[in-house]
């Protein structure tokens, strides 16, 4: 493995690079028996509680995400020795497997968060079922959709036979492009579908093999295809039953105004708003995670500009309301020491909380009662049954 480590030498560019890498193992991590998790960092700490050293997992070179982590951790290299080691994904579930196998100790993660905490898609499995995850850094980010400025795509209807990004291996971002569809009133039968990945898009856009992206919008990856081939966001302004069936597939999913160093008219622009959370299992060292927190908070000014979209880990802009994870202890503790928590909060956080362990007391039952060519049917089935998930606005007031 080769760690980050904290240089007088290293450029900012050049932290940014190196803290790419290979799989590999780089922490102390297993799932017992029983599936309980045990976690730890690959090294000690400092008195302040930092590690000395961490790997995150997280979207690939190239998206607005992994630029913000590579920000980041280049603070928290230099400024708290803390070496930091980032390993990009193009899938949820790579995103997630070098967490559970204590290869990580955090992980960037879309929707996939929220399918690993309830077992969903590629998580309904013997050897997976319900995670025990929890959120501790919640920024937003808008992923939203683009077509070429010259193209007849002025809104969402109009994609209609139009060629669009299918990736069935990321369902995540499968699943809001489904969505987006159905707030325009399409279905998945009303396009034709491109296999391609996340990442792969700005190429596939630049090359004509697709007829829109979904992207982040400020990530340098887009704005590079949109110096080639001018791009242009399409508005969402559907109503609130637009917004319901988007929900349907991507809960996690608000309809906000954006910004974008391209695609911009005289007109706000609104996209699909969501959380890219900094996600870790309930068991991780509290300690740790607190520390991390306040690290996140107190060195925001020194990364707040690095790139367009860094300026969103202001935890002020951050809604702390817990969605569809809870947080971790280590991070409510630092959010009551700011006087943000609430007790809107902590009723939504223990809601959650306890509906974790309703689906990790029944998925046993079911596993151990299901053929496994029925489990995912018979699993969805329970889950509707006892243990449906509460949308935000059916919950607690926030």
């Amino acid at each position: 493995m080769t760690c980050v480590s904290r240089s007088a030498k290293l450029s900012k560019r050049l932290a940014a690079l190196l803290i790419a890498g290979s799989l590999t193992l780089t922490g102390c991590g297993m799932i017992t028996s029983g599936g309980t998790y045990s976690l730890e960092s690959p090294a000690g700490h400092y008195e302040n509680g930092m590690p000395t050293a961490t790997v995150w997992t997280g979207y690939p070179v190239g998206t607005s995400n992994y630029a913000e982590q590579a920000a980041v951790a280049e603070v928290l290299i230099k400024d708290y020795e803390t070496q930091v080691r980032m390993i990009g994904s193009d899938t949820g579930l790579g995103r997630v497997t070098p967490l559970r196998t204590g290869q990580a100790q955090a992980a960037r993660l879309s929707d996939e968060a929220f399918y690993a905490f309830e077992a969903k898609y590629e998580f309904v499995a013997e050897d997976w079922g319900p995670q025990d995850l929890r959120t501790f850094w919640t920024p937003p980010t808008t992923v939203t959709v683009g077509v070429a400025d010259n193209s007849d795509i002025h809104t969402l209807q109009d994609l209609k036979g139009k060629r669009v990004p299918w990736m069935p291996a990321n369902p995540s971002t499968q699943e809001k492009i489904i969505g987006i569809l159905h707030y325009a009133g399409l279905s998945e039968d009303d396009v034709v579908k491109v296999p391609t990945s996340y990442s792969e898009q700005p190429d596939l856009y630049k090359n004509g093999g697709v007829d829109m992206v979904l992207f982040g919008a400020q990530s340098a990856a887009i704005i590079e295809a949109s110096n080639q081939k001018p791009l242009r966001w399409i508005d969402f302004d559907g109503d609130a039953a637009a917004l319901k069936r988007l929900q349907e597939y991507a809960p996690s999913v608000q309809i906000r105004e954006f910004e974008s160093a391209v695609g911009m008219g005289d007109e706000p622009v609104h996209g699909p708003t969501y959380s890219i959370q900094m996600t870790t299992y309930a068991e991780f060292s509290a300690d740790e995670t607190y520390a991390m927190v306040k690290s996140f908070d107190e060195a925001f000014p020194k990364y707040e500009k690095a790139t367009a979209t860094t300026k969103d880990w202001d935890m002020r802009r951050i809604d702390w309301m817990p969605v569809v994870l809870p947080h971790h202890d280590g991070t409510v503790r630092y959010l009551k020491e700011k006087g943000i928590w609430t007790p809107a909060h902590e009723e939504r956080n223990q809601q959650l909380i306890r509906r974790g362990e309703t689906l990790r007391q029944g998925w046993q039952e079911v596993v151990e009662n299901t053929p496994e060519d029925r489990l995912k049917e018979t699993w969805e089935q329970w889950k509707k049954d006892n243990a449906p998930h509460v949308p935000l606005e059916d919950g607690p007031s926030a």
